[in-house]
Order: structure tokens, then sequence, then C-alpha cells
């Protein structure tokens, strides 16, 4: 049996994203081969929290928590992006510096904090960590990121502890798709950030990520290592939060769409050119049409999402198990990522649903593809305003008519239930017997009619 420890800044009560894939490890690795404890914070600076989330932790299930000296995250979030410190009643800061300060506080941030700001976490979540591996005989470490800091912390542990058997697991690609995408770095921590992957990819026997685009690219960025190190472990959906999923319709004649999740402004996630394309619709279609946002709203995002022709709701953020219950009288989901590579970890929600669903992102990438393997909706070009609104007028006039708009492939959804994808992982990285093998990576050729493009 493996004795894991499980390193994660976000885990219950913590909410949002990367708290359901921490959470699945605890719940879903194979239970006779593993036992799992957990290290967390015990104060994260997050916006978000789910106490119910707490309650799916299972009782063989340790969790360890480490305080940490951070800033309060609205704060700390504009001291990073170089934002001037307003007197906002919503962040609660009664000082307004000029930029001349700012600039020279967001450059020492960066470079002190490097790779991030929760970095201020590694010490005493090293102090804590030596004492579990210690006194429950760890053998081998899961470090979950991001925070990409967890690698600093995962390297002192194995520098301490040789003989500890490191997988590290990167929910989102850090060197080609978060930092080019997500952050805004400078070259010094782009050099930076090259040179402590590197250490980490070496040190680790494992390397797991969610796309296999992000695993053949780190198997090109490492040719020396093996290529068996790297395994690709998507994220996925537990069918213990959807076993009362009951859909239903309205009785008004509107359509529903709904997003669950939060709600961006970078290029990546923004909803900018949904709404452009609603806008556009005729008034007669755009009044039918209602469009529900079910989560938190960062920066510009609100303000667009408020002052648009579009029906919009913003029912902000909610746990999730009240926000999937919301979910159970809509009609299509909504789902916008624009880099091709990457998922979304709210498009392993929506295939729970069984209901339709209307991405924006690349023709050709990764959530593409899934959709073809699944059969569960279809994907337009996030930048052709003209794209999206077929798309989605395609998809109302179908279910005006009563004809059914997905014929989705049940075992190929299953496949991407947690309990599948961490019995698969436990088997690639050692953890546990062979299992059955993952289903192929390209879609069978009669799936493809599922696919709407301009």
């Amino acid at each position: 049996m493996a004795n894991i420890l499980l390193l994660t800044y976000m885990f219950p009560p913590a909410g949002g994203i990367g708290t359901p894939r921490a959470l699945a490890y605890t719940r879903y690795l194979p239970r006779p081969n593993c036992r799992l404890s957990v290290l967390a914070p015990t104060n994260p600076a997050l916006r978000d929290h789910d106490p119910s989330l707490h309650e799916l932790v299972p009782s063989d299930v340790t969790v360890h928590r480490a305080w940490t000296p951070e800033l309060p995250m609205s704060l700390r979030d504009r001291i990073w992006r170089g934002r001037k410190l307003n007197a906002s009643k919503q962040d609660g800061f009664g000082i307004s510096p000029a930029g001349w300060v700012t600039k020279p506080l967001r450059w020492l941030a960066h470079h002190m904090l490097f790779p991030d700001p929760q970095v201020l976490w590694v010490p005493s979540a090293f102090r804590k960590a030596c004492r579990v591996i210690e006194q429950d005989s760890i053998d081998t470490i899961i470090v979950s990121m991001p925070p990409y800091s967890l690698l600093k912390l995962a390297l002192a542990l194995k520098a301490q502890f040789p003989y500890l058997k490191l997988i590290t697991d990167f929910r989102d690609e850090w060197l080609g798709y978060y930092l080019s995408q997500i952050d805004h770095p400078t070259e010094e921590k782009v050099r930076r950030a090259w040179e402590l992957e590197a250490e980490a990819v070496h040190a680790s026997a494992y390397v797991s990520t969610v796309t296999e685009t992000w695993v053949e690219r780190l198997r090109r960025r490492y040719p020396s290592e093996t290529p068996a190190k790297f395994v690709c472990t998507p994220n996925g959906y537990d069918p213990e939060l959807f076993r009362d999923f009951k859909p239903r319709r309205r009785k008004d004649g509107k359509i529903v769409i709904t997003y669950f999740g939060t709600v961006h402004d970078n290029r990546v996630y923004s909803p900018a050119n949904y709404v452009a394309a609603m806008e556009g619709l005729p008034s007669s279609i755009r009044d039918r049409i209602e469009t529900r946002f079910i989560g938190r709203v960062i920066g510009g995002s609100r303000r667009l999402l408020s002052h648009t022709q579009a029906n919009i709701r913003l029912l902000g953020f909610m746990p999730k198990r009240e926000g999937i219950r919301h979910l159970q009288d809509t009609d299509l989901l909504l789902l916008i990522a624009t880099d091709p590579s990457s998922h979304a970890g709210k498009l392993f929600d929506y295939l729970a649903c069984g209901k339709p669903i209307l991405a924006l992102s690349p023709p050709g990438g990764e959530i593409d593809r899934l959709l073809r393997i699944t059969g569960t909706g279809w994907c337009a070009d996030p930048w052709d305003t003209n794209a999206i609104q077929q798309m989605v007028l395609s998809a109302c006039q179908q279910l005006q008519q009563g004809t059914a708009v997905i014929n989705p492939n049940h075992e190929a959804v299953k496949s991407y239930a947690w309990p599948q994808i961490l019995s698969r992982f436990a088997t690639a990285v050692g953890l546990a017997p062979a299992v059955e093998p993952i289903l192929p990576a390209t879609a069978p050729a009669h799936e493809t009619t599922m696919n709407a493009r301009a």
C-alpha cells in the first residue's frame, strides 16, 4: 500500500476552480492500494468558499493544515497586476497611491514572490509536511498545481527525504499556457520558471497534466526524459453530485443558456464575443433567450454583462450543489475557452448534466475533440460572432422543434467520471494494478456531425 501525501493550496472549504480536482484525489484514488493524507493552508487567500464540499472528504483521509502569511486576495491581486489601490468600498482600502508607487510594488512582488504570492506558504507548509511524512510513513507525494510555488515545496521535501516518490500534477500547463495566456510575467520570471519546472520534472517519477496536447508539449520540452513519465489525467465530474439530477424545461417558451463557473476578463475566458453575438441577433429572437451566469464575475466582465441589450442574469457565486440544481432547468450549457490546447473544468460537470454544450473554442482543439468523442455538443470559432450566432440559433431551433439536439455516447461520457479517471491514473503512475485502457484520443468519423463550424 502507498502512503500518499497530497499537497494542494485549494481544498474544501475553499470553493471554485481547482478544489474539485484535489477533492477527487481524496475520494477516488483506489482505496485498497492507497492511504491518503492532505496538506492544505489553514487560511488560503481565496475569494470563494463552499463549506458543503467539506462533507465530501472521506473520513479515512487525514487533512493537515499549515498557516500562510498572505495579504487579502483583493489587495494582493491589485499589487500583482500593478493596479492602483483605490478607496473602493468593495475592497475596503482607504488609500490611493499614484502609479509611481504601484509599479515598484508590482516589480518587488514579482521579484520577491516567485513564482506567485502563495510562495509565502512554503516555509510553514514545509515544516508541517516534514512532520506528517515522518508520522504517517509517507512514501509518495502528489503535488497539485497551480499555484506553481508548490514546486518549490515539493523539491524541498524531495531533498529532505530522497526516497519519496514525487508525482507532479499540472492542472494548467505552466510555461506554454499559464505564463503566456493568464499571467503577466517579466523576462526574468519566465527564465526562472523554465529553470524551476525543469528541476521539478527531473526530480519527479511522473508528471501529469490534463490534455493530450499538454502531455505531448511536455514530452517535447524534455526529450531526455522517458515518454512514459508524462501521463494525461483530465479533469472530470463527481457522479455523486449528479445522482439526483432531474432535467426539466421551462413552460414559458424561453430558452435558457447557462454558464457555470468564474467569469474572467482575460483573452482565454472572456464572454465579450458571446455578448457581441447575442446583441447582433434580431430582438425578436434575442428576447426569447435568457443567459445565466452562475459564478463570480471578475474585472471588466461585470460591466460588460451588466450593460448589454442581451437578456443576461448574473446569479453570483453559490455552493456547487446549489449551482448544479440550477442547471436542471437550463436548456443549453455555455463554455468559453479560446486556447485550443486547454480544457475548462466546467466542461466535465456539463457532461454529467446530459444537456447540449455550446462551446466557444477553436475547431480542432482539445474541447472540440472531446465534444466529438462524447457526442455532447457543438463548437464554434470563438472569434467569429457569425459562427457563434449560427451555433446558438441551430440549437435553439432544434429545441423548439422538439428534436434531439445531441446523441451522447454514454460510455465515453462515463470515462470522464472521477472514479474511472483516477483508477487509470493510479495504474499509470504505479499505485494500482492495470485496468482497462483509456478511450481512443480521436473521434470516430460518424460523430463529426456533432460539431457546428462556420
